[in-house]
């Protein structure tokens, strides 16, 4: 608030042009890169470039890959012809179009529980609330299905999740919450661009920006800084990994990772406060270079960032490409456990290999076929068209009758002594010879490739019983069920890095605004026999701890299957079935246990229904309270009220 303190503590019918006269030498100009020789930042530099050259081939593949996702041919079709659109049948998006939804409809069930100490109940159910809630706020289902298309087209997914409390400080967010940091950030950079060198026309650009982005600060009223967890879907391509690792299962374990930021250059020099002329120019991703020392004086040109993140000294860098030293002070940010932000989702994963065929690496080919076959056979079938074929002889006057003939017309024709048959007879075209025109090779490699079989389409191009159906459909759930597991296993890693997170961060009153209030009442009488008030029921528990405590005394994971799209039918014939036994297992423990019989055994019985039926219950929040047994448990005989 320092900054808008020295711009709106005057009087608000000032002047503009004065206001920002008077402040304007508050805030120095943009500064040049030190003079100080950074050996370190040299060394980093040379770094990204090999990893840059080592992985060039697979970003290459990626480009390659979103492209025929597409279909669109942006170079050489015309947009106003149906061949703009260069795919007849594009049978690999309607397949992840198909496995998407399958694998993500909704965000995930998340669980909480302790490790030991039954009696943190209440805060584990705490604590899974407020994941839940920072997590929708973040908005995880959007982003995390982006990651999974992502993981499907180019191998793997990339997603970034962070927690957003000063701009100034944390790592670079580019989804972040909006409130009135960013144009604090503007106003800062404006000023600084101010007190440059340059065009009178330039100077009046900037004061005009100035002036709106002020005027902006002191209608909106948007709170100064915000905070909550953020993420951000990080393109695959963007993200530079440490080469040396060369199996994919040991990502999070590699000595650094570096993620390429694209950023304007005007925003980037208001962020940074350095000049960033010298930077090299990002022209977007291409096939050619696409970093070069082009003028970046455009208002809308680009540079890249690289903030990196180095396992080794627990630090993160920061620098712009073209430009070797660091454009703030290293820092180390708070973290969970895991030293890295960034949660990779692979499609397929190969023993050995970091990466992986993605699901349009294997059907390209395939998809190249059956087109292929199609376009052959319509070019085929082009060549059959109706005519008929008469003498050169014939009488022009006897074909004209012929050609120029209507509906029921009587038509006469000089055949000239030769028979009918002989004068005009039908053209032939060539013979079709179907089987070499079939599909179904290319349906039966494409159903064992995917796991889509005919069962899981929308239409069912072949007849099948309805058991072969229901093994094929038992054979999709299969291998979509291995890879519901993959997004599973990798969300149940971002909610426990979230929840470690939070439990660092997040102040009792932060979490009383998503639980409510504890009840309060009567919870007994002092001395004098007044009532004393106290906590009679409490809304949340939100410890004090330690980080290591926090790491180490709940279990977070996903709940099996509640990211899919849900089958209400099936929840509904396994409610109907686990419904009666629980109320028969309940009763029965209520029961022994105002009789004071031992209802262990029940219990486990209960505990094991529920696991086997439906994970998302909690069974000990079924078992009955023990109470003192009653006077008529003690009579023999007797049978207590349940």
């Amino acid at each position: 608030m320092g900054l808008l303190e020295k711009f709106f503590g005057r009087e608000r019918d000032m002047a503009t042009d004065s206001v920002m006269t008077e402040a304007a030498p508050a805030i120095p100009g943009l500064k040049e890169r030190p003079t100080a020789d950074n050996a370190l930042a040299r060394q980093w530099e040379k770094r990204i470039e090999s990893a840059r050259r080592h992985w060039s081939k697979f970003h290459k593949r990626i480009r390659h890959n979103r492209k025929l996702v597409s279909g669109f041919d942006w170079e050489k079709g015309n947009p106003e012809t149906p061949d703009f659109y260069a795919l007849r049948a594009n049978l690999i998006y309607g397949s992840i179009a198909t496995i998407v939804p399958a694998i993500y409809a909704r965000n995930p069930e998340i669980s909480v529980s302790p490790k030991t100490n039954r009696d943190k109940r209440l805060f584990c159910r705490t604590l899974a609330t407020v994941i839940n809630q920072q997590l929708a706020d973040a908005g995880l289902k959007r982003k995390a299905k982006s990651s999974v298309m992502a993981s499907l087209i180019c191998s793997f997914g990339v997603l970034k999740v962070m927690y957003q409390r000063d701009m100034r400080k944390d790592p670079v967010i580019q989804s972040r919450i909006e409130d009135a940091q960013d144009n604090i950030q503007r106003v800062q950079g404006l000023v600084m661009r101010l007190n440059e060198p340059g065009t009178i026309a330039g100077q009046e650009r900037i004061r005009a920006q100035l002036q709106e982005t002020l005027s902006a600060l002191g209608e909106q009223a948007e709170v100064v800084a915000s905070e909550g967890m953020v993420i951000d879907r990080v393109l695959t391509e963007n993200l530079l990994i440490d080469p040396t690792v060369v199996d994919f299962g040991d990502y999070a374990h590699a000595d650094w990772m570096a993620q390429a930021i694209p950023m304007k250059r005007e925003h980037a020099e208001s962020l940074y406060g350095y000049r960033l002329d010298s930077a090299k120019a990002y022209h977007g991703h291409s096939d050619k270079a696409h970093l070069t020392h082009q003028d970046t004086e455009a208002d809308d040109a680009q540079v890249l960032i690289f903030e990196i993140w180095d396992k080794s000294t627990q630090r993160v860098y920061t620098m712009a490409e073209g430009m070797d030293f660091w454009l703030r002070e290293p820092y180390s940010p708070q973290m969970g456990e895991r030293w890295y932000p960034f949660f990779l989702l692979p499609f397929n994963v190969v023993d050995g290999q970091f990466i992986a065929p993605s699901l349009v690496d294997l059907t390209e080919r395939l998809q190249a076929e059956h087109n292929d076959t199609r376009d052959k056979y319509n070019a085929h079938r082009d060549l059959v068209k109706p005519g008929y074929i008469a003498s050169a002889d014939t009488n022009l006057k006897t074909l004209k009758n012929f050609t120029d003939s209507v509906l029921g017309e009587v038509t006469l024709i000089d055949g000239e002594g030769k028979p009918l048959n002989q004068v005009i007879v039908p053209r032939q075209h060539p013979p079709f010879d179907m089987a070499a025109y079939q599909t179904d090779t290319i349906r039966s490699d494409w159903e064992m490739t995917t796991g889509l079989q005919d069962a899981a389409r929308s239409t069912v191009i072949k007849p099948k019983t309805a058991t072969e159906a229901n093994i094929m459909q038992q054979s999709l759930s299969g291998r979509v069920s291995s890879f519901r597991d993959s997004v599973e296993d990798w969300l149940a890693d971002i909610a426990r890095y979230t929840g470690e997170i939070l439990v660092q961060t997040l102040t009792p009153a932060q979490v009383e605004s998503v639980m409510g209030t504890h009840r309060t009442g009567p919870v007994g009488v002092d001395s004098a026999g007044r009532p004393v008030v106290g906590v009679t029921e409490a809304a949340y528990d939100w410890p004090t701890m330690d980080k290591k405590e926090a790491f180490g005394m709940v279990d977070i994971s996903i709940r099996a299957g509640t990211t899919g799209e849900p089958d209400k039918i099936e929840q509904q014939e396994s409610w109907t079935k686990l419904l009666p036994v629980l109320v028969q297992l309940v009763g029965q423990i209520a029961q022994l246990g105002a009789q004071g019989v031992d209802t262990t055994p029940l219990e486990v019985i209960l505990r094991e229904t529920v696991s086997r039926f439906d994970d998302r219950l909690d069974a000990n929040e079924l078992i009955p309270k023990r109470s003192a047994p009653s006077a008529a448990a003690r009579i023999p005989g007797a049978v207590p009220q349940v």
